[in-house]
Parts: C-alpha cells; sequence; structure tokens
C-alpha cells in the first residue's frame, strides 16, 4: 500500500519554534501549516528536529506564563494611557499615568502550590478502606427494618386511599 509523500518542510523546524514561543497551540500551529492537528503529531513522530523545536517553544511560553504569573501574585506597576477630548479643543488630550495592579491572593496560591505542593497542595482525603458491601447492605436492611413496622405500613396505605 503507497502512502502520500508527507508535506514536512525543513523549514517548518524554525518556523514551529518561533510560534510556539509565541504562545501558539497544537491546533494554531496545525492552521499556520494548513494541516490537521493530528498531522502535527505524526510529523513529532517522524521528525525527531520538529518534535525538539516544539518542545522547546512549548518551554519558552510556559516561561512568558511563569513570569505572568508570578508578576500577578505579587502584584505591580503599568503605565496606561488615557485620552480625553475636552469641549473646545481640537486636539485630544493624552495623560500617561502608573496604575498599580495589585497582588492577587488566587494567583500566589497557584504559585505556591505549583513550587511547593509538599506544603501547598490541597489536602487529599485519606484512602477509602475497602468495605465489605455485603454487611454495609446487611446494615442499611436492617435499619429500614427498624424504621417501618408492619403497622406503620398499614397505617401509610390508609392514608394513601383518602
Amino acid at each position: 500500500m503507497e502512502t502520500r509523500p508527507s508535506t514536512f518542510d525543513p523549514d517548518y523546524v524554525r518556523q514551529a519554534r518561533e510560534l510556539y514561543a509565541e504562545g501558539l497551540t497544537d491546533r494554531e500551529l496545525a492552521a499556520a501549516f494548513g494541516v490537521c492537528r493530528m498531522t502535527i503529531f505524526r510529523w513529532r513522530a517522524a521528525y525527531p528536529e520538529f518534535a525538539e523545536a516544539t518542545r522547546l517553544g512549548k518551554e519558552v511560553a510556559d516561561d512568558r506564563v511563569e513570569r505572568a504569573l508570578y508578576e500577578r501574585a505579587i502584584g505591580y506597576e503599568e503605565e496606561a494611557v488615557s485620552v480625553y477630548h475636552p469641549a473646545g479643543t481640537e486636539e485630544p488630550v493624552i495623560v500617561r499615568y502608573k496604575r498599580e495592579v495589585r497582588p492577587d491572593a488566587a494567583a500566589a496560591l497557584q504559585w505556591m502550590r505549583a513550587r511547593r505542593p509538599g506544603l501547598w497542595a490541597r489536602p487529599t482525603p485519606p484512602p477509602e478502606k475497602d468495605k465489605n458491601w455485603a454487611e454495609e447492605l446487611r446494615k442499611a436492611a436492617a435499619r429500614v427494618a427498624n424504621r417501618k413496622s408492619p403497622e406503620s405500613h398499614e397505617a401509610l396505605r390508609y392514608h394513601a386511599r383518602e
């Protein structure tokens, strides 16, 4: 059985590294190359240099997200711009100023859970012991039998007819 020749171009290695460094996903990379996502997976398996480029590119993007999460966790200042158009003037007034972005406790908690999971990870519930399900069913049946006596069952049937 003959297969179709690959559409892989060696220049895709460089392009993939650059596009992943910008934060693209596998789906977006496939769209940029005009192929389906499965083709990207096949190229990774068939071309080690392409697989390495995508891995390195993803690490660059992950590093950017890590830095952004860190800044969000501790807070930062950024330059902002406001544009006003006062009445009676032809030109707008552009005002540049520093804006403080306050620390985000949720971002800090996420950071700590990733960096120090031993101290900050969510507590895991204790493992459930193996239950004897037959015994559990016997106990449940006994509880039901104790709640309903034949007299109360007959009284319920009487009220339902009314």
